[in-house]
């Protein structure tokens, strides 16, 4: 209990955190890029959690890089932009490395040291069998450390929903993992649903998942279940519902 609590403690702290000047706090700015589309602000961001971090060596603000930063190489892996990309990968690494020192956020930066190997996978399938292994480690070493870590279930959920069968991938069970990281995040959240991008974007994967899976019919539900709290949801309102739809 004492690890979830820990868990759920510095998810609060970074969530609510106001700023001193009544200005949008960056997890605020982070989810308006997200939703939006528009990535422009979130690079600002970095470069202001960059100088956060170099002004004070806290792991409260490396944990805020570092989470922004693996955000963010989706974002660029997404667009094909592989040598940014793997050029962040390797500060975001040693954020993690950094992290895996510190006993409060072990087992997050485990979790997401595990998804940044997943994002080199990514870029290099060809090191799969070598990279793939050390993935899968670092996420049973999270969820040993603490087994209802939001994001350490996100992450399991993530490789279940995009490995291949033949070394374990099943959309089915990533659809259950991201449900229970989701009401884990909501419970953290007084029960309603946190507006933060990682919040959303596991809940869009998690329609993504049910896609994969031929659960139409539920990617349809998650989907409008996503904009009946977040109706300017870019991504989700013009692109994946409008295709269950059809």
């Amino acid at each position: 209990m004492k690890t979830i609590g820990t868990l759920l403690s510095i998810l609060l702290v970074y969530v609510f955190a106001l700023n001193a000047e009544g200005q949008p706090t960056y997890d605020q700015r982070l989810y308006s890029s997200f939703i939006t589309g528009n990535m422009t602000d979130w690079v600002k961001v970095l470069n202001e959690m960059e100088l956060d971090l170099q002004k004070n060596l806290t792991p409260q603000n490396r944990f805020n890089l570092l989470h922004a930063q693996y955000g963010y190489i989706g974002y660029l892996l997404g667009l094909k932009q592989t040598d940014k990309a793997k050029k962040l990968i390797d500060l975001a690494e040693k954020n993690a490395e950094e992290l895996q020192r510190v006993t409060a956020y072990k087992s997050t930066a485990y979790a997401l040291h595990a998804a940044l190997i997943a994002y080199r996978i990514s870029i290099s399938p060809f090191k799969a069998p070598f990279l793939g292994p050390k993935s899968s480690s670092l996420i049973d070493q999270a969820l040993a450390i603490s087994p209802n870590n939001a994001f350490a279930i996100i992450e399991k959920a993530n490789a279940r929903h995009y490995a291949p069968s033949v070394v374990g991938g099943n959309p089915v069970e990533a659809i259950e993992l991201y449900d229970k990281a989701l009401k884990l995040l909501r419970d953290a959240n007084g029960g309603e649903h946190p507006k933060t991008w990682w919040y959303i974007n596991a809940y869009t994967q998690m329609g993504l998942a049910a896609q994969k899976s031929g659960n139409i019919t539920l990617a349809k539900k998650i989907y409008q279940n996503i904009l009946s709290f977040e109706p300017n949801y870019k991504w989700v309102k013009e692109e994946l519902l409008p295709k269950v739809k059809s």
